[in-house]
Formats: C-alpha cells, sequence, structure tokens
C-alpha cells in the first residue's frame, strides 16, 4: 500500500516570509490562498536520488552530563529583545544551560532564549514550544539569543507567548561563544532542544512537563530528531508531538549532485557549512577534497553570520565545494547517510511541511526519510504545498492547530499506510 501525500492547498501569495516565521501563526500580513495548481515537478527531484540513512546508535552519555542535563550556569536578566517580544512576555531572559555533546557524550553548556506568556499559567502549567531555528551560521556568534530580534524569530517567540505557550530556543552547542557548531549533528541538535525544557522549568516553576517540538530546515532536522531521541534521552517529560517544517532529514544526494556540478545556487551556499559540521561531527576526514579557492580564502565570513556572510556564500562557485574525486564523493556521501533520518522510530506524533518548490531540500529527500519513518512505525502527518519553496508559502493556520490538538490530547491523523 502506497502512503498517500496531502496536497496542501494552503499557501502565500508570492511574498513570502523567513522560514524561521512559520510557527507564529499570528503575522496578519500573510494571507491565505487557494492554490491553482495541482502538481509542481521540482528539477532537483529528475536529477538526483537519496540514499538510505546509515543507522548508528547514539554515543553514550557520560553519568555527570545525564545528572545535569537542563542545569542553569549562567542568567542574562531581563534578556535584551525587541519591544515587540517584550511587551507579550511574563518575563524573557537568556541562559546557558547544560546539555549533552551528540559527538562525545560529554556534558556542554549551551546557550538560549526562555520566555513566558503574561497570562496566568493554567493547571499543571504554561505549554512549552522548543523551538529549533534554522541556518544562521556555523561560528561563534551565530546564536539568535545573543541578537535583539532573535535573528528574525522575535516575531516566532511572540506569536507563541501570545498563544499561551512558554518558549524555550536553544541556539544549539557551539552558536555562541563556547566549543563548537557540529552542524546538522542530529543528536546534539536533539539534546540540545530536550534540554532546553528542562533548562525553561528549572528556570520558572510554573511550566508544564508537556511539550512540542517545532523548527524549519535545519531546525525541522533537530525537531525530527528530538522526537526519535526523547523515548529515552526525554524521560521525565512529555513530548506531545513535533512539527518538522522543510526538514533537513536526509540530504544524502547532496554529494552526488556536488560531484557532478549540479547544485542549486542555494545548495552551493550550504555545501561549506555542511563540510565544517561533518568534520566537527567526526564523521569526515577533513574539508580540503571539499572545499577550495575563494571558500578557503575567505572561510570565516563564509561560516559566519554577519551581514556579509550571506553575500559572500552567494558568491561561491560550484567547482570550490565539489568533492576533488569519486572517492571524496562517496565519504562525502556516507558521512551524509550517518546523519540522514530516521535513525529509530518516532517516541510521538509528528507533522511534516515542504514545498515542491524547495530549491534547497528536494520533496523527493523528504519523502524518503518521511515513508522510513513510517515503515519504523511513525505517525506522520505529511503535507506536501505545490506553491511553496524552502522559506515560504507555509500553511501557519494548519500548523498552529495541529499543536493545539496535539495539546487538547487529540488523536493524531497520520497519512502512513497502515
Amino acid at each position: 500500500m502506497r502512503r498517500v501525500v496531502r496536497q496542501h492547498r494552503d499557501g502565500l501569495d508570492g511574498r513570502g516570509v523567513p522560514l524561521h516565521w512559520v510557527v507564529g501563526s499570528l503575522v496578519a500580513v500573510m494571507l491565505l490562498l487557494a492554490c491553482g495548481c495541482s502538481t509542481y515537478e521540482n528539477p532537483i527531484d529528475a536529477k538526483s536520488t537519496p540514499l538510505a540513512p546509515i543507522q548508528r546508535q547514539p554515543v553514550p552519555i557520560a553519568d555527570d552530563a545525564m545528572v545535569r542535563r537542563g542545569e542553569i550556569v549562567a542568567v542574562d536578566d531581563p534578556a535584551q529583545v525587541l519591544p515587540e517580544l517584550d511587551e507579550v512576555a511574563g518575563a524573557v531572559v537568556r541562559a546557558v544551560y547544560r546539555s549533552t555533546s551528540g559527538v562525545t557524550g560529554q556534558s556542554t553548556e549551551v546557550s538560549g532564549i526562555f520566555a513566558l506568556p503574561r497570562t496566568p499559567p493554567p493547571d499543571g502549567g504554561w505549554p512549552v514550544i522548543s523551538l529549533g531555528h534554522g541556518t544562521t551560521g556555523v561560528d561563534h556568534g551565530c546564536g539568535p539569543s545573543m541578537r535583539p530580534d532573535l535573528m528574525g524569530d522575535a516575531s516566532t517567540v511572540a506569536s507563541l507567548l501570545s498563544r499561551g505557550y512558554a518558549v524555550a530556543m536553544t541556539d544549539y552547542e557551539g552558536l555562541d561563544n563556547i566549543a563548537l557548531h557540529p552542524y546538522l549533528e542530529p543528536w546534539t541538535a536533539a539534546h540540545n532542544v530536550i534540554d532546553a525544557v528542562r533548562a525553561i522549568r528549572s528556570l520558572f516553576p510554573d511550566v508544564s512537563l508537556r511539550w512540542a517540538a517545532a523548527g524549519g530546515s535545519q531546525g525541522g532536522q533537530a525537531a525530527w530528531a528530538a522526537n526519535e531521541l526523547n523515548s529515552g534521552y526525554g524521560q521525565g517529560l512529555d513530548l506531545v508531538g513535533s512539527v518538522a517544517l522543510s526538514p533537513a532529514a536526509n540530504v544524502t544526494a547532496l554529494a552526488d549532485l556536488a560531484f557532478r556540478n549540479e547544485l542549486t545556487p542555494e545548495q552551493i551556499g550550504a555545501m561549506p557549512l555542511l563540510v565544517v559540521g561533518l568534520v566537527r561531527g567526526g564523521l569526515l576526514d577533513g574539508e580540503s577534497a571539499y572545499l577550495r579557492g575563494n571558500v578557503v580564502a575567505y572561510r570565516e565570513v563564509i561560516l559566519g553570520c554577519d551581514s556579509i556572510s550571506g553575500g559572500a556564500r552567494s558568491l561561491i562557485r560550484s567547482e570550490e565545494v565539489a568533492p576533488e574525486s569519486p572517492a571524496a564523493m562517496q565519504s562525502l556521501a556516507r558521512a551524509l547517510q550517518k546523519i540522514a533520518l530516521p535513525q529509530q522510530p518516532l517516541s510521538a506524533p509528528m507533522l511534516v511541511v515542504n514545498g515542491k518548490r524547495d530549491q534547497i531540500i528536494a520533496p523527493s529527500w523528504v519523502s524518503l526519510a518521511v515513508d522510513s519513518s513510517c515503515r519504523l512505525g511513525g505517525e506522520i502527518e505529511h503535507l506536501e504545498l505545490p506553491k511553496a519553496g524552502h522559506a515560504h508559502g507555509w500553511p501557519l493556520k494548519t500548523v498552529e492547530e495541529w499543536l493545539k490538538r496535539r495539546f487538547a490530547g487529540a488523536a493524531a491523523e497520520s497519512n502512513c499506510p497502515r
């Protein structure tokens, strides 16, 4: 029996929004329109074939790391945030908390932003959304909590607060000024997302055990991975579900596309971050077989998140991020298979949404990951949006209602075959 992917007709007009605004469904300027088309063939699908994940067990976690998860190390109170967020928050702090490296299994320190609504807590405390942000960069100083606008996520956090959710948004390991960020290493991101819930409960007494993970792109992968690890690593908390928007769940086809110089401009700009993340995650031996020319000359700028970093990434040529040989391509593909999801069964329902016009993560890549997770027993509602790309056209009301139903205890819909 073939899984039927729901062709969702909600979308935005051509203006779009940054992906990290997706969960914040109160952005009033966004008009939901009916899509006039039923399909959209993505050229990336026609020239790429994703590979199946290589299953690997999470690294053993040190005893002291397990004990200290979510422990608060330092607090900036009040946090420096935009007025639009401060006005709807009953409290908002930036804090450093303890989490666990998915690479070493050792305790780490991770920063994040933690906020409560202005409304009184309901019985049992405020439910929590642990928010995974999209790609900012991979260098120190790229954590959203370090900037008043949260690198564009202030509107998302404000919207969630106005809906009555407490919000914990991790910066991910290495994006403040501590350690190095292992970009797209899923177990580290999962630990950071889960432990952010422990951290907000350590900061504020009136926060519920009940929580959901949500995020887009890099954050979509983090929310998905957190769902997979939750049954073991999330003990003591109550995960009701996760939302993964345009998730970087399986990007294995990038290796072959890069070798053939057939990456899209958007994919070319992401390759240096991906290669560096794989090296930091211990999954690739080095960068020299994959990065050259201007990528090496301007490495610090390209890996960063300053105003010029995005522009620098847009100027990278495809040959500067191509594996130097078939053997290098195979090594890159194998490393990507080791971070591809699913790695294990989900522990809670999940909503996956992706766009058929996505020029970074092809629709077939998401479908493979969803199908694989369904075969492991996952409860997944998968929506494909014909008019959506990687960062625009998302059904905000659908996401909001899905989260609301999960916290209400309603049965989750799934279009996985059974």
